[in-house]
């Protein structure tokens, strides 16, 4: 069964884009807008934290006075704004990453059937900041007791189930192994072995395609020991799942492959590069990549097609990259304009890809906290969470279905991550692993401290106004709370809001209502403001809805046949039961809203195809302009190699004249300078000998002009 502190609000297909959003300005008012403040007050209904800026266990303070930064609540208010509003899910907004997976679950899952075909062995290094691996083919085995045989040294002894210590990450490393054999040796190259004839496994030969060696001192052939991580200890019973017993052989490199930068990005995320929080830079990786900065050969597994490698890792079944990004799991309609969403038309935004950016209308003031202020202990938490790879939870499924997964063409991410409200002042308490490095310790305030601030907006429109009350109080509906700061999973954070300064408050909230109804005639039943408006309540959480990470050895058994489950979405779970916004609008003014929305689904598309015809002609004028450019740099190309062909073609001509030229002028020869002029003008002026060369005619010229 799938627990989890979090869930998701499905992501909008479509998405509301104000029609205002090209008129706004901070220096030529709306006629109909509006300038003010409203006061906020925040009650903590559980203890609450938001991290010190200088002081990470502190709360946040200025000269002993506690407050909550302005910076925190806009981020709340405006993550609530971007899902009530239909906005978009913005490059800002997300990592575009592409994940990588290691799933060992089922013997037939998208990863095995991957790596099923044989991973080869190369070594990994850096020309001139390029990357390439030194193909080497296929990889052998060798026992870890051949390679005490070899080497003469105690390797094997090292793993073995008594010895081995599948707790010290250390210990499970393959730099580990390396450093044994260094010690051993005295020697930190790479180890290179003699060995028997190859065998292949006795006890499985039908689908064991593995290559097997014994170390023989009198064989023929050699190759370089490669070491790699010890995930589990060894048995030795004879019985499959006995744990790694073998390391691998390369041998000598057939070609060399260019590692595209895709792949050697991805390969970089897979294991952390430079990753300082959870999970950290992988340890593997950080050994090798010193080495591969300074000048060295790295081993590494790949597959390649063709001359094209496609993945690669640094154990046999490495982290395979997921086919798609998180980016392609986005409803398209998310990217396919650029006009503004009601979020940046509000709030502002500042363009990752370009210089464009919008100043936002709306500020709030840091929230101070005026009254009942009592510190708690310091608390311990671990506050992990599983990556988005993990494709139960945060990719959408079917029930029914196989998992989706990124591998597949037309997946959905979840949506947008949300942390529900916890139904008490209680918060939760993490398992102890035992590992003091593991955790985070910061000191909360108790429930029923009570901060105080301002919301100022400057030239909103009604229904902007509206939309940024619509977030504070979740259009108006009783018994909902925010949550805000750190280790909301664990139930702190949870604050109920107090607005004073606002007149009739449900005809701002109807004129956002009215103005997103037009393009989004099922907006107050829609799926997405019914999971956010669910999860801002109180719930009696049991079974499945539970509000707790599950223990690690959960998350591989969620994905087997027996155990198979995702996380559903929250108003499906067990106990939840469904809250929805009450409308605002009567029969009548719906019915309306629709037959506008009909006349602005026909202006969009008709604007759309404007578009695309615009940019189709765009394209083409392009298009024209290039063959224009290719056609003249072809004629170009063409004269030059013509006057070069012309250059070849008088070269050997030109060089004869040149020397009769010089044996004319020869001090040898001065008295008879005259007669070697009549007979050079002679016979280089005949076109038969000249062959339009431009270079003896100006001779055949010089010549005429000394004769004078």
């Amino acid at each position: 069964m799938i627990t989890a502190p979090y869930n998701f609000v499905p992501l909008n297909k479509e998405v509301f884009y104000p029609s205002w959003s090209e008129e706004v300005s901070h220096d030529v008012p709306f006629e109909d807008g509006e300038s003010g403040e409203i006061d906020i007050t925040i009650t903590a209904k559980s203890p609450i934290f938001i991290r010190d800026h200088n002081n990470p266990e502190e709360f946040c303070q200025h000269n002993g006075e506690y407050y909550i930064p302005s910076s925190s609540i806009k981020g709340m208010v405006r993550n609530v704004l971007e899902i009530m509003s239909f906005s978009k899910m913005r490059d800002e907004n997300f990592d575009d990453d592409t994940y990588a997976v290691r799933d060992l679950s089922k013997a037939d899952n998208f990863y095995m059937k991957e790596m099923q075909e044989p991973a080869l062995g190369g070594w990994l290094k850096k020309v001139d900041g390029q990357y390439i691996i030194e193909d080497c083919g296929e990889v052998g085995r060798i026992r870890h007791e051949e390679i005490d045989k070899s080497l003469n040294v105690d390797f094997a002894k090292h793993f073995k189930g008594d010895t081995f210590k599948p707790d010290n990450q250390e210990h499970k490393s393959s730099r580990y192994k390396y450093d044994l054999i260094k010690k051993a040796l005295n020697d930190d190259r790479f180890q290179t072995i003699t060995l028997s004839e190859p065998f292949r496994s006795k006890t499985n030969p039908k689908y064991d395609k593995r290559v097997f060696y014994n170390f023989d001192k009198n064989g023929k052939k050699q190759a370089t020991l490669v070491l790699t991580g010890q995930p589990t200890p060894r048995k030795d019973t004879g019985k499959m799942g006995d744990g790694k017993g073998y390391e691998f052989l390369f041998f000598d490199a057939k070609s060399e492959l260019t590692v595209s930068k895709e792949v050697m990005d991805n390969f970089k995320f897979a294991y952390f590069d430079n990753r300082i929080t959870e999970p950290k830079e992988s340890p593997d990786w950080a050994y090798w990549k010193k080495k591969l900065e300074d000048g060295e050969k790295v081993p590494v597994f790949f597959k390649k097609n063709g001359n094209v490698v496609k993945h690669f890792g640094l154990s046999y079944l490495y982290k395979l990259p997921y086919s798609h990004s998180v980016k392609d799991g986005i409803p398209k309609a998310h990217f396919e304009s650029t006009e503004l969403d009601l979020a940046q038309t509000i709030f502002g935004y500042i363009s990752k890809n370009s210089q464009e950016a919008l100043k936002g209308r709306v500020q709030f003031s840091h929230l101070k906290a005026v009254s009942n202020i009592t510190p708690l202990p310091l608390k311990k938490e671990i506050l992990g969470t599983p990556r988005a790879s993990y494709y139960p939870i945060y990719v959408k499924q079917t029930e029914g279905k196989l998992f989706a997964t990124f591998m597949d063409n037309y997946f959905e991410i979840a949506g947008r991550k949300r942390y529900p409200i916890h139904s008490s002042n209680q918060t939760t308490k993490t398992t102890d692993t035992g590992n003091e490095n593991v955790g985070t310790s910061f000191k909360p305030l108790k429930d029923g401290v009570v901060f105080k601030g301002k919301m100022r907006f400057h030239n909103l429109k009604k229904a902007e106004i509206g939309a940024l009350l619509s977030a504070l109080t979740f259009h108006n509906t009783p018994n909902t709370f925010h949550n805000i700061g750190l280790a909301k999973s664990l139930g702190y954070g949870k604050i109920a809001l107090k607005l004073d300064g606002v007149n009739d408050i449900n005809s701002y909230l109807k004129a956002f209502e009215s103005t997103i109804t037009e393009q989004i005639p099922h907006w107050a039943s829609s799926k997405q403001l019914q999971e956010l408006i669910t999860m801002a309540t109180e719930q009696q959480n049991k079974g499945n809805s539970e509000l707790k990470y599950m223990q690690l050895k959960e998350f591989a058994k969620n994905k087997t046949d027996k155990e198979q489950d995702y996380l559903r979405s929250y108003t499906a779970l067990d106990n939840i039961k469904s809250v929805n916004v009450k409308s605002l609008l009567s029969d009548e003014e719906k019915k309306s809203l629709a037959l506008r929305n009909e006349e602005i689904v026909k202006e969009r598309e008709e604007k759309r195809k404007a578009e695309e015809k615009a940019k189709k002609d765009e394209e083409e004028k392009r298009k024209a302009e290039e063959k224009a450019l290719a056609q003249q740099k072809r004629e170009e190309e063409q004269k030059a190699l013509q006057e070069k062909q012309q250059q070849e073609k008088f070269k050997k001509l030109n060089e004869e004249a040149q020397k009769a030229w010089e044996n004319i002028h020869n001090p040898k020869y001065k008295a008879k300078l005259k007669s070697g002029l009549e007979n050079f003008i002679k016979k280089w002026s005949n076109p038969k000998n000249n062959k339009g060369s431009s270079v003896i005619l100006e001779l055949v010229e010089q010549a005429k002009k000394e004769l004078k």
